[in-house]
C-alpha cells in the first residue's frame, strides 16, 4: 500500500467534547426549559466535526457536539421531557449555540423562568453568561493523507480510522471542516470512494450576530476533488396549512478542496 508521507494531526473525535457545568446556586439558569432537578450538573458533549474558520488574519475553532434527547437529570422515571427535542451544541470563540428541534417549527417550548420567553431553536448565549465553566475540548492524533485511489481503497477495506478534511471559501477567508468519516461508497472496479456521512456543520447564511450563528447541521457528500456537496437542515413546510419541520432538505453544491486522513493503530 502506498501512503503518502504527508502527515497531519487530526482530531480525535473520540476524545474531543464540548464540556460545561452549570450551578444553579451560583447562576442563573438561561437554557433550561425545566425547573433543574439538580443544583450541579456537568456535561461532556463529543465532537462529530471540527470547524476552523480562518478570516481576517485570525483563527477560530469550533465544534459540534453530538445529538442527544432533551432530559430530566438524576430522576427515578420521566427523563425524557415532554415534548421532546432532539438537542446539541455548536462551541468555540467564546460563543455557544444550543440548536433543538422539536416535532415542528415554532413549537413554542418555554424557558425556565417563563418570563425568559420561548425557547429558541437556535439559542446563541455567552458561555461566560450561562455557565459556571465551558470548554470546547479537542485532542489529536497523527495521520497520514491518503494520495491514491489504491491507497484509499486498500484502507477502506480494512478497519482503521478514516478522517476527511473539507475546505472552502468564505466572505473574507475560508472554512475548514474536519469529520470521521462514518459511511463511505468506495468501488475497485470503477476506482471511486464516496463519502457520505454526518452530522456535520456547513457554514451558511448567519441567524444572528456571531460567528458561530453562521453554523448550520448538515450532512455532506464528495468524491475527494474539488467540490462537496452539502444536504442542510431547514425548516421544510409539510402538506397542510402551515406546517414545517426541520428537515435535511437543501442542497448546497459548493467548490471544496477534499482528503482522507488514515489514522494508524496505536496513534495517540
Amino acid at each position: 500500500m502506498s501512503i503518502s508521507n504527508s502527515t497531519s494531526a487530526v482530531c480525535d473525535f473520540a476524545r474531543s467534547a464540548i464540556r460545561w457545568r452549570s450551578d444553579t446556586t451560583k447562576m442563573k439558569p438561561l437554557t433550561m426549559s425545566r425547573p433543574a432537578s439538580t443544583t450541579l450538573n456537568n456535561v461532556r458533549m463529543p465532537l462529530e466535526c471540527l470547524a476552523t474558520v480562518s478570516r481576517g488574519g485570525q483563527r477560530f475553532e469550533f465544534g459540534l457536539g453530538t445529538s442527544c434527547k432533551t432530559e430530566n437529570v438524576f430522576v427515578e422515571r420521566d427523563v425524557w421531557m415532554a415534548p421532546n427535542a432532539d438537542m446539541c451544541a455548536v462551541s468555540g470563540a467564546n460563543q455557544f449555540l444550543i440548536i433543538k428541534r422539536w416535532d415542528r417549527t415554532d413549537k413554542g417550548v418555554m424557558l425556565h423562568p417563563a418570563s425568559l420567553g420561548p425557547q429558541p431553536e437556535r439559542q446563541c448565549v455567552d458561555p461566560a453568561a450561562a455557565f459556571e465553566t465551558s470548554a470546547l475540548v479537542i485532542r489529536r492524533r497523527p495521520a497520514r493523507r491518503l494520495d491514491s485511489i489504491e491507497a484509499t481503497l486498500e484502507v477502506l477495506r480494512g478497519d482503521l480510522e478514516v478522517v476527511s478534511r473539507t475546505t472552502m471559501a468564505i466572505d473574507g477567508g475560508e472554512v475548514m471542516l474536519e469529520y470521521p468519516v462514518k459511511t463511505v461508497n468506495y468501488s475497485e472496479r470503477h476506482r471511486y470512494y464516496q463519502v457520505d456521512t454526518g452530522p456535520v456543520l456547513f457554514f451558511g447564511e448567519p441567524t444572528g450576530p456571531n460567528l458561530v450563528e453562521h453554523f448550520h447541521l448538515s450532512y455532506v457528500a464528495h468524491l475527494g476533488g474539488d467540490w462537496a456537496e452539502f444536504l442542510v437542515s431547514r425548516p421544510t413546510p409539510l402538506e397542510g396549512p402551515g406546517i414545517s419541520v426541520h428537515h435535511f432538505s437543501e442542497v448546497r453544491h459548493v467548490s471544496a478542496q477534499n482528503s482522507l486522513w488514515v489514522v494508524e493503530e496505536g496513534a495517540s
